[in-house]
């Protein structure tokens, strides 16, 4: 590669690629989905949405969170089959090696660099990744209508709540699950209606933050979708904590 192209292509050093999995393993996409990556001077965002528009995942993760990072020339999207990537991760994640990305190489690819030291010899292991020209999708705050209202609690906690409302579910390809907030006195509550009915209720003590843009606010959404977006949140973030999830409840939302 000639060094002209080498400038112009924005470069990441990720130092666990561990956790880079682990985040992105909170996207649940069909075999041969793509998902769009977007490079910029800000960070690395990856984003999958359905053809219906009724679900996005969006991860983002900052320049800081790289050993290095420079993407010159503006920002950078292009589309990539979503599990050739994270078959591509997981092999260099067994390593526990520094991976560097790399986009464009000469064949407009993504290209994946790991170094292992050995007994007196380097080894270098790199991948290849087809890219395909993608638009930039809209950002999910694009779809927020303000007043908007949400809440913050525990990724586990939302996780076990969607595992325990399956049973509505089951037999029924359109079951429902309507969240309702009610801000005096604050109540946050999950019913499913399909087999059967189901009402499950958070508790106040485990919400981080809570704000209702009414006295009341009711949703619907399809219980394949919450199961999607939720059930695959990691559970600890790359310290160990437990992970915390912004859930917002909006004016304009469409499920």
């Amino acid at each position: 590669m000639d060094s002209t192209t080498s400038d112009s292509q924005a470069h990441a050093k990720a130092p666990n690629v561990r956790a880079l999995v682990q985040m992105l393993q909170a996207i649940k996409s069909t075999a041969k989905q793509h998902c769009t990556v977007l490079l910029g001077t800000e960070g690395l965002s990856v984003r999958w949405e359905i053809d219906s528009k009724t679900l996005q995942s969006s991860i983002f993760l900052r320049q800081e969170m790289f050993l290095e990072y420079r993407c010159p020339g503006g920002v950078r999207v292009f589309g990539l089959q979503f599990n050739n990537l994270m078959d591509t991760l997981q092999v260099f994640a067994s390593s526990g090696h520094e991976l560097v990305l790399k986009y464009p190489n000469a064949n407009m690819q993504l290209e994946c660099q790991m170094s292992e030291q050995g007994e007196g010899n380097d080894v270098n292991i790199y991948a290849q990744l087809d890219s395909q020209e993608m638009p930039i999708p809209k950002d999910l705050s694009d779809y927020w209508q303000d007043p908007s209202s949400y809440f913050l609690t525990s990724g586990m906690l939302l996780k076990e709540m969607i595992e325990d409302l399956e049973w509505t579910a089951v037999g029924s390809n359109n079951s429902t699950v309507e969240v309702c907030m009610q801000r005096q006195p604050r109540r946050l509550l999950f019913t499913a209606q399909a087999a059967g009915t189901l009402q499950i209720e958070i508790p106040t003590g485990d919400l981080g933050g809570f704000s209702c843009a009414e006295a009341e606010v009711r949703f619907s959404y399809k219980y394949k979708n919450l199961r999607t977006a939720l059930s695959n949140i990691p559970q600890k973030d790359t310290t160990g904590v437990n992970s915390k999830v912004w859930v917002h409840v909006c004016l304009s939302a469409s499920a």
